[in-house]
């Protein structure tokens, strides 16, 4: 694990150079082999036929997911004072204002953003209720463009979901509609394309998601690219999926907003990508969606195995289906 964090304090250090690093280290330790889970109805036989034979792979718009907190930045405190640690702005506007004693005891004051808003406040014969008035507007404004902030990251970022784990129980439940659906392996040394592989990162669980909103308001600048770094966070509740994701935004593709065509900011998007190298069927999928997936995978000349409910738990077997 203590890779993760390497990797995370270079890809957050703010220099090209760490960045690169940061890109060379997660690289050397890539799974060999992440899974994908897919649902098998008669309506997404095209789609796994796509994924199956032609080597495709859909990267889903947030909103198609089941994590409603999806590339979301949450905001750290309700505080105003939080979000604003650089004096300079506000000490230019009061210059000439205030008087010469408050502006020293206001700027030298450890909490001076709470004293500047109680001096201005106290200059009103309701002191209390403007005080709490000024606070509730900053913090309203602040909300807001968290709100814009997250609506963007929502419109520019798609991602494919991976996990490192076949015989996950929960994710054969949720995500091959009850084990009747597939399981398909990547070997990850098959990943010719750089650039994908540079966009392949693990998800960090955390108790609180990031908040780039603070960073944003305080100007600091970023050499990562932040909408993909809200997009490797989730919360801790998601932790069991241990997933990696294969993170695009609309960079990769179109070269500004212009060039943007609208219908991409609400839906997801096809990429070519490589074939899995092995394709292991739910123990519950019919007898017509197992034969449509191993004619799928011979054409593609995938191997295909069986997951068996056993005394042991869910294992894989070892021998191929029957084919067809």
């Amino acid at each position: 694990m203590n890779w993760k964090n390497d990797f995370i304090s270079l890809y957050t250090a703010g220099t090209p150079a760490d960045y690169c690093n940061a890109l060379d280290l997660k690289r050397n330790n890539l799974p060999k082999r992440l899974y994908r889970y897919r649902p098998i109805t008669d309506a997404s036989l095209k789609y796994r036929f796509n994924e199956i034979v032609r080597g495709e792979l859909w990267l889903s718009h947030p909103k198609e997911l089941n994590d409603p907190f999806e590339c979301c930045s949450h905001l750290r405190v309700s505080e105003p004072g939080y979000y604003f640690d650089d004096k300079k702005l506000f000490e230019e506007m009061a210059k000439g204002i205030f008087e010469p004693k408050d502006f020293i005891e206001i700027f030298e004051s450890e909490k001076w953003f709470d004293s500047l808003i109680a001096y201005i406040s106290e200059k009103s014969t309701t002191a209390e209720r403007v005080e709490a008035a000024i606070k509730k507007a900053i913090m309203s404004e602040i909300e807001r463009v968290n709100y814009l902030f997250n609506a963007l990251c929502r419109h520019f970022v798609r991602f494919a979901s991976f996990t490192t784990n076949p015989l996950n129980l929960p994710m054969w439940n949720h995500y091959t509609n009850g084990h009747k659906g597939i399981c398909m392996e990547y070997n990850t040394l098959d990943i010719q394309n750089i650039y994908q592989k540079n966009m392949l990162f693990p998800v960090f669980y955390v108790e609180k998601l990031p908040d780039l909103t603070s960073e944003l308001i305080k100007n600091r600048k970023t050499e990562f690219l932040i909408f993909d770094y809200i997009a490797m966070h989730k919360l801790k509740d998601w932790a069991y999926e241990e997933e990696w994701r294969l993170i695009h935004n609309a960079g990769a593709w179109y070269s500004c907003l212009e060039d943007t065509p609208e219908d991409f900011y609400d839906k997801g998007k096809a990429i070519q990508f490589i074939k899995p190298s092995k394709i292991i069927l739910g123990t519950q999928i019919s007898d017509d969606h197992k034969s449509e997936i191993v004619q799928m995978a011979n054409k593609a000349n995938v191997p295909v195995l069986q997951s068996k409910q056993t005394e042991y738990g869910l294992r894989i077997a070892d021998e191929l289906p029957e084919k067809d």
